[in-house]
């Protein structure tokens, strides 16, 4: 072969790329170096697309030597990007290179107790994941840790567990299949499903059918699967149907949800009565709390499908049952346990002072307002202060006295298990509450309370002595409660990281980050749905000079609300994003926050420049 015909078909002819690595994250610093043609070249145009060909990048590189090297972000779509190399006067790109967008979920903060939170639940979670063969096909969920039925999953627990396994569990529709698969007739919903098929339900239970939505509405927001969802919506429909008919689970007379008298949310009554729900009916916080949210729930996944008729009936039965629930449930500081329908004596003991687990689920889930949240947290506060408990974490405080008689087993005594004992899921939800409602430095000090925790003793049980003891109940307790460990996970991404999916997908996002409460100046998020690629990333960067706030961010969705705070002292005066001036405002809960709106970009960087 000519030198001329090998010069023509080398590398030589066209020049060339490289990256030091084939895969990126969202924001990472992507590093080209470019090789020029054998002719020599002073200059040329780099051009980065997406795997839709969406081109997010376009820059001038100069070269010197015949050599050049430019940077950028990776953002957008994940999966396959392209890098092209076009020289000046051509066309058509003369080379071109891939490499692959991938995201994990990842908070990188430089605060070693905030950083542990999520990898320590991801992996002591994943030791509760079991995987079954049943008869009806394939079903993956999340055990109970403490649960009698080894081999078998309760709904509730592995439901709870969704706000952390959301990030690592990929085959999240087939155990929803399987529930709705055993739906009774009447609309009813199986409390748990064994390995072998074989289903149960516990009589008393009035919340089945809102944790039944509350799961398949979490798994809908995770996969994105429209098509899945029109096929599940009328067994939805059905479940909440049946619980607003039966005359064990309804209250005519309020329009409310009724149970039998139990501990909260908690599946026994006082004394051992088993008469499957039938009467001792009370009217309990948690509850109500659940079916606003599934309700809203409803709502938000019949307006996603087209069905606006049913997306403004459910919408509007939310609000009215909210209120209803209100009037009938606080008490000027609180939730009350619950309200009696049928006359029980507790021979003096006023439940009217119990602080009940649900007020926690009260505050994340929408029942209460703004005013009502921060009068619950600041009465959590109080009352770990005055009892000097080990946490604020009490499914009651107090429990019934066993002077009354009514627990004959050792964990049910005052203090222990549902009847006073300290449960991590409990924690988690006031953790969150605590963001969300303005006491975000009291979010962090129980967040910290809780890695302490971690750290000291492994891992989360179900539940703990007032004293910090951990509890026991049957022989298949373990240290990884995903009922519990979730709660602390959500509060960390959603609370203090303040990442919240409006919609599915993370195709529109509310950013309201928390770091100043902890400190942390700069810090790097990552969120991505395991079964989807649907994510958000942002990294946040505060400067003393010039006294700014910057976010560079990336996501797979449509439109990001930014509620951003800066330090008291200063004043917000502009707000840019990619170079551009946009209106922003303050936010009236909290005035340090700037509050505005964009259109969601490959890469997006936004400035708050304040005096």
């Amino acid at each position: 072969m000519d030198e001329k015909s090998r010069s023509e078909a080398s590398m030589g002819r066209s020049g060339n790329l490289t990256t030091e690595k084939p895969c990126y994250q969202p924001l990472d610093v992507v590093r080209v170096t470019i090789h020029g043609r054998d002719a020599g070249d002073t200059q040329c145009t780099l051009r980065v697309c997406d795997p839709q060909q969406k081109t997010y990048l376009e820059k001038q590189v100069a070269l010197k030597n015949n050599r050049g090297e430019a940077t950028f972000l990776a953002g957008g779509s994940l999966g396959v990007h392209y890098i092209y190399l076009l020289w000046p006067g051509e066309k058509r790109h003369s080379r071109y290179l891939n490499f692959w967008l991938d995201c994990e979920t990842t908070v990188e903060s430089g605060d070693e107790d905030i950083d542990f939170i999520y990898p320590f639940t991801r992996d002591r979670m994943r030791l509760g994941r079991r995987e079954y063969d049943t008869p009806q096909g394939k079903f993956v969920g999340y055990m109970s840790a403490d649960t009698w039925h080894f081999d078998g999953i309760w709904l509730r627990d592995w439901i709870y567990g969704l706000p952390g396994y959301k990030y690592w569990e990929r085959d999240m529709a087939c155990g929803i299949d399987r529930f709705l698969e055993q739906q009774a007739e009447n609309g009813m919903i199986p409390d748990g499903i064994e390995r072998s098929g074989k289903t149960w339900r516990v009589g008393l239970e009035s919340d089945v059918e809102y944790i039944m939505v509350m799961g398949a509405w979490g798994t809908w927001k995770a996969t994105g699967d429209d098509a899945w969802l029109v096929s599940i919506l009328p067994k939805l429909e059905k479940a909440l149907e049946y619980v607003r008919s039966d005359p064990k689970h309804w209250d005519e007379s309020h329009r409310l949800i009724k149970r039998q008298h139990s501990c909260d949310t908690w599946d026994f009554d006082i004394d051992s009565a088993g008469d499957s729900g039938k009467q001792r009916h009370v009217v309990a916080t948690c509850d109500q709390s659940g079916y606003v949210l599934a309700f809203q729930a409803l709502s938000q996944m019949y307006g996603r499908v087209g069905c606006c008729p049913d997306a403004h009936r459910w919408e509007r039965e939310a609000e009215e049952y909210r209120k209803r629930a209100n009037q009938m449930l606080w008490d000027g500081v609180k939730f009350q346990h619950h309200v009696h329908l049928d006359a029980i004596d507790h021979n003096g003991f006023d439940e009217s002072q119990q602080l009940a687990m649900g007020n926690t689920w009260a505050m994340t889930r929408g029942l209460a307002t703004r005013v009502q949240a921060q009068s619950i947290i600041d009465e959590y506060k109080r009352r770990h202060e005055q009892t000097g408990d080990a946490y604020p974490w009490w499914s009651l405080q107090p429990g019934y006295p066993d002077e009354l008689g009514y627990f004959g087993s050792a964990h049910r005594k005052q203090g222990g298990y549902a009847n006073g004992g300290l449960m991590p899921w409990v924690g988690g939800e006031l953790c969150r509450a605590a963001f969300r409602f303005g006491r975000e430095k009291y979010g962090v000090e129980l967040m910290r309370q809780y890695v302490d925790h971690l750290r000291r003793t492994g891992g989360a049980h179900v539940w703990y002595w007032p004293d910090g003891e951990p509890g026991f109940r049957t022989t298949n307790e373990v240290p990884y409660a995903g009922w519990g460990m979730a709660q602390w996970v959500e509060a960390l991404f959603e609370g203090l990281a303040g990442v919240e999916d409006r919609s599915c997908l993370m195709e529109q996002v509310r950013l309201n980050p928390q770091w100043f409460a902890c400190g942390v100046k700069s810090v790097l998020v990552r969120t991505r749905y395991a079964p989807s690629r649907g994510y958000f990333a942002y990294r946040m960067t505060t400067k003393k000079k010039p006294r700014s706030v910057v976010l560079d961010y990336s996501g797979s969705g449509r439109s990001v609300a930014f509620q951003i705070p800066v330090p008291d002292d200063w004043t917000p005066k502009t707000v840019t994003v990619n170079g551009e001036s946009v209106e922003f405002s303050l936010s009236p809960d909290s005035p340090n926050r700037v509050c505005f709106s964009v259109e969601m970009q490959s890469i997006g960087k936004a400035t708050v420049l304040c005096d």
